[in-house]
Formats: structure tokens, sequence, C-alpha cells
């Protein structure tokens, strides 16, 4: 949902902040006067400020170090070109020795803060600033030392409509008693559930499941009662991180290329024509992403040998070896954007069964550590390691994917154990470049011609693409390199559009848009929200892997030691993937994850050409780089409000 944070504990409750633009001007000059001096209190001693609606112009985080500057409100304005009113924070870095969790605590809170916003925030320090007590109308004609930084202890909370947290269903900025009162009446009387407004329902819905459940209820009363700490957390239970014995450099990587790129769309649009099928329950709305599963696959093809891997290699990257592949996702995983406006996470891991017949190589862990950076984990595949890897999950998507295993998931079936888990999480979440002031009521028409309300979005682009079969706009995120593509076919059904889509054909097709200034281009995309998961195992046969799933034929030989006694060949059990996807007039979020189940038996300006592309009907989208590198693949035929 737009906005949404994750919660982090604190001791005076939990809050809501969120941007509300305050008015900006110059004032006119004051004679300075000189800062208060801070005077060091014993350890006990706490002092107690509260900045009221205060301007943040920016906040930094680093590993050791967060900071923000900040501008008071004075006569009724915020005069941010002024070096004398920019005030500057900074976490008291004693505490990173004191109390590492508070500074990790304060540095949560820290990165909720969104710049150009204006909040409240209440915060104690072991130091006396009696400028930071003074009213706006005390200081009126005070300026301040723009050389003093002010240091925090503890940022007890920050408040400001318009962010919404998870878990306060009631949207009163605070997780208390109330809100499971809620909880229990939806659950009790599901109309109610149809009562709550947008962001309550939105707050409700912890396991993004589109639906008020008792496992929503389950978690919101663990956190009231300190049973865990945040909504998606780690919570290692049984499994030991190994990774951090693995000393590999990391690989630089191979930079992005049109070779990259290619390989990428292939594979997206190969997956994509063999996994829709809309006339499946809960399969109207597909989304893949192409590059969690080739991350994935790509870690378990670097322990295949002979034809698995052969065909594994054909597969992902037809006109290239793995090993290129594994420097091209090395660099692409390594150069991605970690901004306010614009975030994407990559994340791996190698699970493996703690037992004695299963001795891996270190030459497989410390490949997939070079190129993927994978987290290493030797557990012993029962409920505890289940819960494990649906918290690494949800930490990984940031809450997007709640989980993704069954609690049975590691029991053995028909001789068939598992003793492998190779994970590839992918969190993207961008705020457009110019985002939408608003959305109205509008319908979008299925497959079977039946019309859903839906929230429309218009806005005019720049970036029109004349596909031949298809009208095709691309509308940027924030810093333009990152954006959400709209396909819409002409005349052809978007069943026949897939089955006769040509990748290479699209990629070329997407490389240049018509001149800007011969067109008007007006774009309508539905604002939506949905999730969609799919075991890839027959898809990724049929596209040429097959021995890789044949417990006779596999020869992933490179994993683990078959001379150990009792050892047994690893074969791929499953490929399972998860997905979900928001777009919101802010900005979209999408996230995926990809688990490998490694088993073993045992001139005068022309007039502009008007053009309207309106998503209001059954449609292709991917959000791509600006290579055109497809990190999500999506076909949505059967969207509704809701």
């Amino acid at each position: 949902m737009e906005n949404m944070k994750t919660l982090t504990k604190v001791t005076a409750g939990i809050l809501s902040f969120a941007l509300a633009m305050g008015a900006v001007s110059t004032v006119p000059a004051a004679p300075r006067l000189s800062s208060a001096v801070a005077a060091e209190t014993s350890e006990e001693q706490l002092y107690d400020y509260c900045l009221q609606d205060v301007f943040i112009l920016s906040a930094d985080i680093s590993e050791d170090k967060a900071t923000f500057k900040a501008v008071p409100r004075m006569h009724g304005i915020y005069s941010i070109w002024s070096y004398s009113h920019i005030m500057s924070f900074e976490i008291d870095p004693a505490l990173i020795n004191e109390s590492s969790e508070l500074f990790d605590k304060d540095v949560s809170m820290i990165d909720n803060l969104s710049d150009d916003s204006v909040v409240t925030i209440k915060f104690t320090s072991k130091y006396d600033y009696p400028l930071l007590r003074l009213t706006e109308e005390e200081r009126e004609n005070m300026v301040f030392d723009s050389r003093e930084t002010y240091k925090i202890y503890d940022i007890v909370k920050i408040e400001a409509p318009g962010i919404h947290y998870y878990g306060d269903i009631n949207d009163d900025g605070v997780i208390d008693s109330f809100d499971l009162i809620t909880y229990r009446k939806c659950l009790a009387d599901p109309a109610k559930q149809k009562e709550l407004n947008e962001f309550m329902f939105g707050n409700g819905d912890i396991n993004k499941n589109d639906e008020i459940d008792d496992d929503d209820l389950k978690r919101v009363s663990d956190y009231i009662l300190g049973n865990i700490d945040d909504f998606y957390g780690d919570c290692a239970i049984g499994s030991v991180r190994l990774d951090n014995t693995v000393s590999v450099e990391a690989s630089e990587g191979k930079v992005t290329d049109e070779a990259f790129a290619k390989a990428e769309m292939n594979f997206g649009i190969d997956l994509l024509k063999r996994c829709f099928d809309p006339t499946k329950k809960d399969e109207e709305n597909l989304l893949i992403s192409p590059l969690s599963i080739s991350s994935a696959l790509a870690m378990t093809a670097n322990g295949a040998d002979g034809k698995t891997k052969e065909e594994m290699e054909k597969v992902l990257c037809e006109d290239m070896t793995l090993d290129q592949l594994n420097e091209y996702l090395a660099y692409y995983a390594a150069n991605l954007p970690d901004e306010s406006k614009k975030k994407i996470y990559l994340a791996n891991s190698i699970w493996f069964k703690d037992d004695p017949t299963l001795q891996v190589y270190d030459s497989f862990l410390e490949t997939n550590k070079k190129f993927y950076n994978s987290e290493i984990y030797k557990t012993p595949f029962n409920e505890n390691t289940v819960n494990d890897i649906n918290s690494w999950v949800s930490k990984n998507t940031r809450g997007m994917i709640p989980s993704l295993l069954q609690k049975n998931a590691f029991e053995p079936k028909n001789n068939i154990n598992i003793m492998m888990v190779l994970m590839n999480t992918l969190y993207f979440e961008a705020e457009w470049r110019c985002p939408y002031t608003s959305s109205y009521d509008g319908k979008f028409t299925d497959l079977n011609g039946i019309e859903h309300n839906i929230k429309r979005m218009s806005s005019e682009e720049s970036k029109y693409y004349d596909l031949g079969d298809a009208d095709a706009f691309k509308k940027d995120y924030e810093g333009g390199d990152y954006s959400f593509v709209g396909i819409l076919p002409k005349e052809k059904n978007i069943i026949d559009y897939i089955n006769d889509l040509d990748a290479d054909k699209l990629a070329e097709g997407l490389k240049e848009y018509e001149d800007p200034d011969s067109i008007e281009l007006h774009v309508m995309i539905p604002k939506f929200k949905y999730n969609y998961k799919k075991s890839l195992s027959e898809v990724l046969e049929n596209m040429g892997m097959a021995d890789a799933f044949d417990n006779e034929k596999a020869d992933f030989s490179k994993i683990n030691d078959l001379s150990v006694t009792d050892a047994s060949p690893l074969f791929i059990n499953d490929v399972l993937h998860k997905t979900r996807i928001e777009v919101t007039e802010k900005g979209t979020k999408a996230a995926a994850v990809t688990a490998i189940m490694m088993a073993a038996t045992s001139a005068l300006p022309p007039e502009r050409k008007k053009i309207y592309i309106e998503l209001d009907r059954p449609f292709v989208y991917m959000i791509v780089d600006k290579n055109n590198v497809p990190l999500f693949i999506g076909a949505a035929t059967q969207l509704e409000e809701k």
C-alpha cells in the first residue's frame, strides 16, 4: 500500500508520521544569537524535546551515522534558503557503543523521514539545548548557529498525517488494544471489513492476501504482547548462518549491455508466454520477475555439470555462457539504487540440510558468495526452518511477501527428501517522476466483456512506441532510469497477442520512441494491486531443462560430495515463484521471491497527432531499466477496485 512503512517498537508507543508540505519563503535578516551551550549531563539524566512542525530539508544514513537537517517555522513560514535557520541533528555517536539496539531503532526512525516534509519529532538527549525549547513566538527574532549539531539519544516518536502503519487498523497512529477490538469485529462479521476505508484495510492486511484474517490478528497480538519486534524481522531459530565463514572476494561483474538485456528479455517473454493462462482460477492476472528467476536458477546451475548444465545454460542465456551470466548478474545487483524515492533490493540465500550424508562443496558456496553475495544457512529442515525461510523472505521483500513455504514443506513425500533450497528475492519501490495528484472512478472490461469498477489515473506522457500490433508507452519513475511500460494490443485479444509475442521485435520496438513534438500522448493507468504465485517446474522443463528435474538424469555433482557414505545425487524438485505488485498515484511497489527446491531420493510544426492509450481492458506491462532489462513482466485481464 502507498506510503506504508514498517513499524519499530518504541517505549512511548507506535505512532504514524507523514508528508505535509509547508509554505516556504525567505524572511528579513535577524540579528545573530549565539547558540546556547550544551551542558553534558550524567548518563541517568535526559532532556525532553519536541520539534513541532519542522520542515525536513534532508536525511542521510550511513553505516555508523544518521543525520537530518530541519527548518523551524518562524513568522508562520519556513525560510529554507537561509543558513541561519537550518538546524542539524545527529544520532549521538556514543550510542553505537552504549546501546547498538537503540542506535538501530533511532536510525530506522530517521529512515522514515522524507525530504520536503513537515513533521513533529519528539526525542530525548543527554544535552541541554535551551534554544530547542523555545516556542515559535519566542524564536521569532532569533537565528540558529548553523555550526551547531544537536545530538539525539532516543527518538520517541515522529508524527504527521499521511503515512500509515501495518497493524494500525484504526488508522489512529497507535497500535493498541483498540486495534485488536476492531480486528475481532471484522473477523466476527466479514461485512465490517467493507466499512474500513482504504487506509484502514491496508493497515490491517498485514499478510497481503487482500483480506483481514486470523493470521493478521495473531501478528498484531504478538506485537502488542512483545513476542515480536516488527512484522517482518529476522527470526533465526534453528538455522546456523555460515556465509561469514566463507572468505571470497566479491566479483565486480560485467557492465550491463545489450547482450544481457536481450538474454533477460528473451527469458522473460518465454516465461510469460508459457505461464499466461487467464482461464485458470486465480491466474487472471500474472506477474513474474525474470531477474529473480534467472538469479535463483543461475545459482543452482553453478552446481550443475554435463547435459544438465548445458540445458540450463541454454534456457537462461542461449547466446552466452553461465560464467558470463554470473558476471552480468553480479554487476547488476551491486549497482541497484537505494534512495528515498527509488530503491531496489536483491537478496540471495542458500539453505542446506544439516545431515551427515550431505557434504556441500566449498567451491559451490564460494562461487555463489562471489557472484551473488549469497547468505548461507545450515539447518535441520523442520518447522523451525520453514519459519526461518519465511522470515527471510518477508524481511527481504519488506513485508510485501510475508511467507512462501507451508509448515509441512520439508516432510518427506514419496521417498523424496528436500535437502537444499536456493532463494532469490527482489524488491522494487519507486515514485513516479511525475506523480498523479488524484484518481477517479472508471471501468475495466475483462476477457469476458464484464465491466469492473476501478480507479483511473490519467496523465500526458512523452514516450510513445508503435509496436505494430500494439500501442505502448513508458512512464518514468524518479530519476528516469526505470520505467513502467504499458502495452495495449490494437486488434488482437490479449491471449493471441501474448502467444504471438516476439521478444527480439519487442526489444527493438522499445529502443526509440516517436518524436514527442509530433504527438499528444494521453495515458490512463488503472490503480491496482494483486498477488501471483506459480510452480514453474513444468514450465521450465518444457523450456528445455528437463534433465534438472529428473532424479535419474540430473547432474548436480558440483554441489555435494557423492563419495560420502549414503550420499544421494540432487535434482530440482520444484521451483516456487511468488510475486506482488501495487500501482498507485504515488508510484509502484513490487516484490518477487523464487525458491529452487533441491531434493534427493531417499519546419512549421505539423499538427500533433493525438494518441490515447487507456489500459481499461486486458494489457501487458513491464518494469524495465534504461537498458530495457525487465525486472518484472505482467499481464492483467481482470482488475477491480478493492
